[in-house]
């Protein structure tokens, strides 16, 4: 794993002309509900609408958490796959714009921070042949729409 993470923000760092960080903290996530309630803090704040409103329905592929430099992976992430090494692609996108400059990734907007992400994914995937439509089933029109300032998601 650790040659693929190298790999991969080699990749990045050429792409973007950002520094390579260290390497982020790895964990595996059982399932969407896990995901759901991570995305939402509901560990920190249980007592959110979102978090007791949960209705297993959540379509979140991985995550990265700034505050702990972790990405979380679903625990049949597969190395070998080309879908999987994308979303690892797209956390590490994550993890290193944070590393670059913090304070300029906390001003960020969610929008901005993901479109950076999904056009270095699609990007990559391009090189594979292969796109984020037909990957990770990410149209135009959804990725348009969750790349936006005020975009509500």
């Amino acid at each position: 794993m650790k040659e693929v993470i190298t790999a991969l923000m080699l990749w990045i760092s050429t792409q973007t002309g950002w520094p390579i960080p260290e390497h982020p903290n790895i964990t595996y996530i059982e399932n969407g509900k896990e995901f759901f309630l991570l995305s939402n803090d509901c560990d920190q704040k249980p007592d959110q609408k979102v978090c007791i409103d949960y209705d297993d329905d959540s379509n979140i592929l991985a995550l990265y958490n700034h505050i702990t430099k972790t990405i979380y992976l679903h625990k049949d992430f597969w190395l070998a796959s080309i879908k999987d090494q994308s979303i690892l692609l797209h956390e590490l996108v994550h993890h290193m714009q944070y590393s670059m400059d913090y304070k300029k990734y906390k001003m960020m907007c969610r929008g901005d921070i993901e479109k950076e992400s999904y056009d270095l994914q699609e990007l990559w995937l391009q090189m594979r042949d292969t796109n984020l439509e037909e990957t990770i089933q990410l149209g135009p029109l959804f990725r348009h729409v969750i790349t936006q300032c005020d975009a509500i998601f």
